[in-house]
């Protein structure tokens, strides 16, 4: 395959990039220890939130205008080492069944993603019990890999033992505990190896027959605001949060992994009841910001994970920075609109709408896994080829990636990295 490359293969401007991320690291002390968590008094305050009006152009036909991406940084310099099939395959994190190493390095050594997304198969014991294997995970790659666990608490977690109060439960008390709950949580997964924890929800509960409702800290907008900005003063050296469901699973009653959840709310309702938890997010440059399968019909018909118009709305007006990633991929499959029944296309238009990395847990099997995965980059590519996606675009996404992972990758890990890398 055109992608096959060795996984410790050097490429140009790699040595100065991870000397820089080391350089750059402010996470010091023993091997063993924990990571310094930040003090709540110094934690710095961010200017109260306001998800400002926005009027939406009219984005048919339309090409998406680039973000700015520093064209002399060390990121950009890896990814121009790159050839288009690589750069391609490091906008994908994917879910490889089994927690066995062989099956993920060697979808890595043949389609270099930027990581893999661990879900209850991948994790066979308590954070002591996974670590070597997780850790052996994430310097697969070089710079290393992002990998991701929904660490949410409650309902939805990964990782034990978690044995603290879920976002419903820190909604009815002070933000104060809600941040240093979430210390506790993203140190959670520092210990098992992972970097990136998909666990801050800033969902705005419509009520307690939501699907939403038990994972979310509420009903109230100015309360969940608080929270998530407490959330995200919680965050630790070495592990990149994401917020999500943008914009909101807040505006259906539905789950989304069983249905295209859509909304006749205008845009101003939106902005009022579900927009602020996200400013705030995005304000404070959160490393990722998920986007859901979610229509809101005023904004746009598609979902806001292939929709140009949001990320028009996150990037130009609200000034966000960081990562755009999908809700999983496979969803939308599942939902049984017609519309998404092809994973490729799902992939391609997700791209073409700005979005950074996308995410798929489709495969059951380790065959299925690599067979999707070989679709969807074989589509893009041909998307590439024939002008309906600007190769800059793939670029752009890649050194965003690549910025992420070098962020990370130079913060000092438990000890038993040494003897599973």
């Amino acid at each position: 395959s055109a992608l096959t490359r060795a996984a410790t293969q050097p490429r140009p401007g790699i040595v100065v990039a991870v000397a820089l991320a080391l350089a750059t690291s402010a996470c010091s002390g023993a091997l063993t220890a924990t990571p310094a968590l930040p003090d709540p008094e110094s934690a710095p305050t961010p200017e109260g939130p306001s998800a400002d009006a926005f009027q939406f152009p009219d984005v048919t036909g339309t090409p998406l205008e680039l973000t700015e991406v520093d064209s002399a940084s060390p990121a950009r310099e890896i990814v121009d080492a790159w050839s288009l099939e690589e750069q391609v395959a490091s906008l994908f994190m994917v879910h490889v069944p089994d927690a066995t190493r062989s099956f993920h390095s060697g979808v890595y050594t043949e389609y270099p993603v930027a990581g893999f997304l661990l879900l209850g198969d991948n994790i066979t014991g308590d954070v002591e019990q996974s670590r070597d294997f997780v850790s052996s995970l994430r310097t697969l790659g070089d710079p290393e890999l992002l990998i991701a666990v929904d660490q949410e608490g409650g309902a939805v977690e990964r990782l034990s033992p978690d044995e603290f109060p879920a976002a419903s439960e820190l909604g009815e008390g002070s933000p104060d505990d809600t941040l240093t709950v979430t210390q506790e949580r993203n140190g959670l997964v520092y210990e098992v190896g992972a970097n990136v924890n998909l666990g801050v929800v800033a969902d705005v509960s419509p009520g307690d027959d939501a699907y939403i409702h038990e994972r979310s800290y509420g009903t109230d907008p100015s309360l969940v605001t608080d929270h998530v900005e407490a959330a995200l003063n919680g965050s630790i050296q070495g592990v990149a949060v994401t917020v999500k469901h943008f914009p909101g699973h807040g505006i259906t009653t539905d789950d989304t992994h069983e249905t295209v959840a859509t909304s006749d709310l205008a845009f101003d309702e939106w902005r009022e009841l579900h927009g602020a938890p996200f400013r705030v997010a995005t304000d404070q440059q959160v490393p990722l910001l998920m986007f859901g399968h979610l229509v809101i019909k005023s904004v746009d018909s598609e979902p806001a994970s292939l929709s140009s118009a949001w990320v028009d709305l996150v990037r130009d007006e609200w000034g966000y920075e960081g990562v755009i990633v999908t809700d999983d991929l496979s969803m939308l499959e599942d939902s049984g609109d017609e519309r998404y029944a092809d994973h490729t296309q799902n992939t391609v238009r997700a791209l073409q709408a700005g979005a950074d990395l996308i995410i798929d847990s489709g495969g059951l099997t380790l065959g299925q896994t690599e067979e999707r995965l070989e679709q969807a980059i074989s589509a893009v590519l041909a998307a590439v080829n024939d002008g309906s996606l600007a190769p800059e675009r793939v670029t752009e996404s890649a050194t965003r990636l690549v910025e992420l992972r070098l962020s990370l990758g130079g913060v000092a890990r438990p000890l038993e990295d040494a003897q599973s890398g």
